[in-house]
C-alpha cells in the first residue's frame, strides 16, 4: 500500500476521534504518532469530493474509519485539498485536523479555515480552498422604484472560533510543538497593546502561597543544580520548595536541549525520590505540578537513553518512569522501536514489564511497516500477557516477514486463550518452515490433550525433513500414549523394496522417544539398539546412556 493511502487512513481516523471520541487520548496519540512517522516517507495531498477522499490521486476506501467524515468536514470548510510536506510537523498535522473537526463558517469560501491554519504558524501543512463558483448574470427588472437609503454594510464576519473538542494532553512527541486548544485560540486573537507590568511586592507574593509561584514569570536559576538538589532535600516550606522545583525544571529542560543527559537523570530521580517524603498540602501540590513539567517526552527520552547504563541507579530510573505512567511507557517504547541490539532491547523489555503500561501504543506498533518494530511490539505484548492484543496478534500471523510471524506465535502462546491456540494450529500450515517448527513447539508448551492428534496430522502432510524432525521431537516432549505410539512407528524400519524411511527421519523419532522417557518409550529404545542401521542403533544407545545417567543423578 502506498504511503499516501496509509497516511490518509490515519488522518481520517484522527478526524473521527476528534469528532466522536474527544476523550480517547490513547487512540489520538497513536494516530498522531503514526502520521508523523509516515509523513517522513514523502509528501501527501488529500483531496475531497463529496464523501470520497483521494491521496496523491489514489482513491481511499470509503469503508475505512473516518474517511466519509474527513470528506464532509473538508466540504463544510470549503477546503478542496490538504497538502502535507514530507516530514510535516506534529503541530501542523494536529492543528489542521482540529480546524477541520471544528465549527465551519458557511459560505466563506474557505477563508476562515485558511486563516486559522496560517495563524498557527505550523510549517509543512497547507489548505487549498475550493474554487469560487462563477456567478450567473441576472438582468435587472425595468424601471424599479428607488430603494430607501440603506445602512452602511456590516463588516465581514470574523472566523468562527474553534469548537470545544476537549484539550488534548502532551502527545509524547519530544521537542515538537503540538498546540493545544487554548494556544490556538490565543494565536487567533489580535495581540494586545503592550503595557508596563507592576511587579508584585515580596509580601503579597509570600501570602499567595506556593500555588501562585507556578504562574510567576520565568527567571534564570541563581544556583547550580547540585546546590538546588541539596536545598530540595532540606526544605519543607511550600514557597521554598516551589522556587527550587521551578529552577530544577528549568535546568533539566536546558540540559536536555544541550544533550547533557546526566543532570536530567539526576534531577528526575531526586525529585521523584523526595516527593513521597512531603506531606504538606501546598508543598505536595508544587511537586505534582513540577512532575507534570518533568514528564515531557524530551526529558523522559534522556532518561530512557541512559537506562541501559544506569547500573545501581536502575531502580531510581524505573521509579521515575513508573511515576510518569503512560508517558514513561511511551518513552520506553520509543527506544524499543529505535534499537535492534538484543541486550538493550532486553533492558527496555524488563522495564516495560515493571511498568505494565503502554499496551495501546504497543498494539498500534504491530501495524508498523518496519518489521523489527512489529516484532518487538509482539514480543512485549506476549510477555505482558496483554489479552486485549489477541485480535491484532492473530492478524499478524499473516505478516509477510516470518520473523514477525514467529514473534506473534510466541506471544499468542503466552496468552494461552482458545482463540490464540486455534491460530497457532493454523500456523502449522505456514509457508515458512521455521514458522511451522515454532508453531509445533508452541502447541507442546500448552500440553493440550488434542495436541498429539493435531501434530500427527501435520506430520503426515509435512514434506520438509527439518520440520518433520521438529514435529517428532515435539511429540516426544508431549509424551502422551498416542504420541509415543506414533514415534515407535516412525522409528521402525519399513519393509519392502520400495518402502524405505530416511535415516534422518528414524533418528529424529529415536530422539523423540528419548524425550518422552515413558516405560513404553524406553522399551522401544532398547529394541532399537540392535537395529541394522548404525545411525539409528547408535542414537538409541546414546539416548539410553543419557537417561540412565540422569536417573542415577536424581
Amino acid at each position: 500500500m502506498d504511503h499516501s493511502v496509509t497516511f490518509a487512513r490515519h488522518y481520517a481516523r484522527l478526524i473521527w476521534l476528534l469528532l466522536h471520541e474527544p476523550a480517547n487520548v490513547d487512540e489520538q496519540k497513536a494516530s498522531l504518532r503514526a502520521l508523523v512517522t509516515i509523513s517522513k516517507d514523502g509528501a501527501v495531498s488529500l483531496g475531497g469530493s463529496g464523501d470520497a477522499i483521494r491521496a496523491n490521486t489514489d482513491p481511499v476506501p470509503n469503508a475505512l474509519s473516518g474517511v466519509a467524515d474527513l470528506a464532509r468536514r473538508m466540504g463544510a470548510h470549503a477546503v478542496a485539498e490538504v497538502a502535507f510536506d514530507a516530514g510535516a510537523s506534529a503541530a501542523g498535522v494536529l492543528g489542521s485536523a482540529r480546524i477541520l473537526a471544528g465549527e465551519a463558517s458557511a459560505g466563506d469560501g474557505g477563508t476562515a479555515a485558511l486563516s486559522k491554519l496560517q495563524a498557527l504558524g505550523a510549517p509543512g501543512v497547507r489548505f487549498v480552498a475550493q474554487p469560487a463558483k462563477t456567478p450567473v448574470a441576472v438582468h435587472a427588472p425595468a424601471a424599479a422604484a428607488p430603494a430607501p437609503p440603506t445602512a452602511a454594510p456590516a463588516s465581514p464576519p470574523l472566523p468562527a472560533p474553534l469548537s470545544e473538542t476537549g484539550t488534548l494532553p502532551d502527545f509524547g512527541l519530544g521537542e515538537l510543538d503540538v498546540l493545544d486548544e487554548q494556544t490556538m485560540q490565543a494565536k487567533l486573537r489580535p495581540t494586545p497593546r503592550a503595557m508596563a507590568a507592576v511587579p508584585p511586592s515580596g509580601e503579597n507574593r509570600a501570602e499567595g502561597g506556593g500555588m501562585f509561584e507556578q504562574f510567576a514569570a520565568t527567571r534564570a536559576p541563581t544556583a547550580s543544580h547540585g546546590e538546588l538538589l541539596a536545598q530540595l532535600d532540606q526544605a519543607t516550606g511550600a514557597n521554598v520548595l516551589t522556587r527550587v522545583l521551578d529552577d530544577l525544571v528549568a535546568i533539566a529542560e536546558s540540559a536536555a536541549r544541550d544533550a547533557r543527559l546526566a543532570p536530567v537523570c539526576e534531577i528526575l530521580c531526586r525529585v521523584t525520590r523526595r516527593e513521597p517524603q512531603i506531606h504538606d498540602f501546598d508543598a505536595k501540590r508544587a511537586f505534582v505540578m513540577a512532575q507534570r513539567r518533568l514528564a515531557k517526552p524530551q526529558l523522559l527520552r534522556a532518561l530512557t537513553q541512559e537506562l541501559p547504563h544506569a547500573g545501581d541507579q536502575r531502580d531510581a530510573f524505573i521509579a521515575v518512569l513508573v511515576r510518569a505512567g503512560e508517558d514513561g511507557a511511551d518513552a520506553l517504547i520509543e527506544q524499543v522501536a529505535a534499537i535492534s541490539g538484543q541486550n538493550e532491547r532486553r533492558t527496555y523489555f524488563d522495564a516495560l514489564l515493571q511498568l505494565q503500561a503502554g499496551v495501546p501504543t504497543l498494539i498500534h506498533m504491530l501495524g508498523d511497516v518496519r518489521w523489527f518494530v512489529a516484532r518487538n511490539a509482539a514480543e512485549l505484548l506476549g510477555e505482558m500477557q496483554a489479552r486485549e492484543a489477541e485480535p491484532q496478534l492473530t492478524e499478524l500471523l499473516r505478516h509477510t516477514d516470518d520473523r514477525v510471524r514467529r514473534a506473534a506465535t510466541s506471544a499468542l502462546m503466552r496468552l494461552g486463550t482458545t482463540r490464540a491456540m486455534n491460530a497457532i494450529q493454523e500456523a502449522l500450515k505456514d509457508g515458512a518452515p521455521a514458522m511451522r517448527m515454532q508453531a509445533a513447539a508452541a502447541l507442546v508448551a500448552r500440553k493440550d490433550v488434542k495436541t498429539a492428534a493435531t501434530l500427527v496430522r501435520a506430520l503426515e502432510e509435512e514434506k520438509d525433513d527439518e520440520v518433520q524432525a521438529a514435529f517428532l521431537l515435539a511429540l516426544g516432549k508431549l509424551a502422551t500414549s498416542d504420541a509415543v505410539q506414533r514415534l515407535l512407528r516412525a522409528a521402525e524400519a519399513e519393509r519392502g523394496l520400495f518402502k524405505k524411511k530416511s535415516t534422518a527421519f528414524r533418528v529424529a523419532a529415536v530422539q523423540g522417544l528419548a524425550e518422552a522417557r515413558t516405560p513404553e518409550a524406553l522399551e522401544g529404545l532398547k529394541g532399537l539398539v540392535s537395529d541394522k542401521d548404525d545411525d539409528v542403533a547408535g542414537t538409541a544407545k546414546v539416548a539410553l546412556q543419557r537417561i540412565a545417567k540422569a536417573t542415577s543423578l536424581t
